[in-house]
């Protein structure tokens, strides 16, 4: 079973353009307000011809990102409830990242952004016919499978034993590779947290005033969590994620 949860407020009746290709199992909610509630003739179509019916969430409170937040919800609650063999958010809205980002780090799902059912679609086919082609085991025709054919040395060349064949010695030099520990970045204490500590983990490097502003968010900060929330208040989605990977080092600090 996959679970598609549709923005219709973003795509329109445009996101639900390959609905029709779902299977029976497949779970279709539908999140609309009241200002974006009509379907196209041909959406129409390709449900009642499939015999597909989204569910329907309908905004009844509006407010800016208000529909965002109740999808948001609505799969926190869902993967808690019931595991889906994939999850998918319909919406072209790129703010859906730190909610995927949220749930693929504390959950261990996999959240697909996608800007319609025909994308989310195609890529699974894609994905499906991926894994058939490597599961396909590597074979060596017979008829390529030829036997080397050993030259016989004439005259002053050297001779076999007497009474002995001639024999192929098939074994090869093992060759050892010496593989390194990865040098991981030791914890910073907390005593020795400043801003020169915060610009040296940070990849790409950062202006001194936005490392003070992260360093804020980190000793205002008990939990994870408290630390990546702090971050969205103060920075765009587009660098929490990049902010917040980059500070894990410090993480230990925490008390969780």
């Amino acid at each position: 079973m996959r679970l598609f949860l549709i923005d219709y407020e973003n795509v329109n009746s445009a996101g639900l353009s390959g609905i029709g290709q779902t299977a029976k199992d497949d779970r279709i909610i539908l999140f609309y307000s009241r200002s974006a509630n009509t379907l196209s003739f041909e959406i129409m179509d390709e449900m009642l011809s499939s015999g597909i019916m989204p569910e329907r969430v309908c905004l009844e409170q509006a407010g800016k990102n208000a529909l965002d937040f109740q999808l948001v919800t609505f799969l926190g609650y869902l993967i808690a409830k019931d595991k889906a063999d994939a999850y998918y958010i319909i919406s072209r809205d790129t703010g859906y990242q730190a909610a995927i980002a949220f749930c693929q780090e504390y959950f261990g799902v996999k959240v697909h952004l996608k800007p319609s059912m025909k994308a989310a679609l195609g890529n699974l086919k894609k994905q499906k016919a991926a894994e058939k082609i490597t599961a396909i085991p590597e074979t060596v025709p017979a008829a390529a499978a030829k036997p080397a054919v050993k030259k016989q040395k004439t005259g002053g060349e050297q001779q076999t034993k007497k009474g002995k064949p001639a024999s192929v010695s098939l074994r090869k030099k093992a060759t050892v590779i010496q593989v390194q520990p990865v040098q991981t970045a030791a914890a910073p204490e907390p005593e020795s947290f400043n801003v020169e500590t915060v610009m040296a983990l940070l990849k790409p490097p950062v202006s001194p005033d936005t490392a003070s502003e992260i360093l804020r968010c980190l000793l205002c900060s008990k939990s994870k969590t408290e630390f990546h929330n702090a971050l969205q208040q103060h920075f765009d989605n587009a660098v929490v994620k990049q902010y917040y990977r980059c500070m894990k080092p410090c993480f230990s600090t925490f008390a969780e």
